[in-house]
């Protein structure tokens, strides 16, 4: 009823000033461009967050060939024969566990942390594999002195990979040894 009145009271001399924006640049349209990139960047940035939250993408270790030489590393730096061991498999598995069963568990723990004493780094090389077998892994141990560089070979099984192959240090030409002081060279 209310609003009835209003209009015959408008359409007798009384007239409202409506503003619409215009092409030109009014500030009606200077808002709504303003509103619409918010919003438009509210939902790329609600559809990025919803997305990786959805479909996260992680790395699993055992999806890793180079995952067993690092299980391998943190094995020897504990001293942990169990898991030294669980990272190898094959005729090399049944050769260290021999070694173990000659030397004792407590000698080759003890044998296990004094091996990574000394090493200052490793970095650690996947050259490109072959979709289907054994591949290599290829390990530089830098030393205070000298750097050394063996060659794992890792099979995928049931249990994720594991070592079946490692072959003799070699050593790696340095042309400035570790820790050498900037100022030296």
């Amino acid at each position: 009823m209310f609003l009835g009145l209003q209009r015959k009271l408008c359409d007798k001399g009384c007239r409202k000033e409506v503003r619409k924006p215009t092409i030109e640049g009014g500030e009606g349209m200077k808002e709504m461009a303003r509103l619409l990139s918010l919003v438009v960047t509210v939902s790329i940035l609600g559809a990025v967050v919803w997305w990786t939250q959805n479909n996260p993408k992680q790395v699993d270790s055992e999806l890793q060939p180079d995952s067993v030489i690092w299980e391998m590393i943190d094995a020897c730096r504990e001293g942990d024969v169990d898991a030294y061991l669980n990272c190898f498999t094959g005729e090399l598995r049944k050769r260290l566990e021999k070694v173990v069963s000659e030397k004792g568990k407590d000698k080759f723990s003890d044998y296990l942390r004094e091996m990574l004493q000394p090493i200052k780094n490793i970095a650690l090389q996947q050259p490109k594999g072959f979709a289907k077998g054994d591949r290599a892994i290829i390990a530089d141990f830098v030393f205070a002195d000298r750097t050394e560089r063996q060659t794992f070979w890792v099979r995928k099984t049931k249990e994720g990979w594991k070592i079946v192959g490692v072959e003799a240090t070699k050593p790696v030409p340095v042309l400035v040894p570790y820790g050498t002081p900037v100022k030296g060279l």
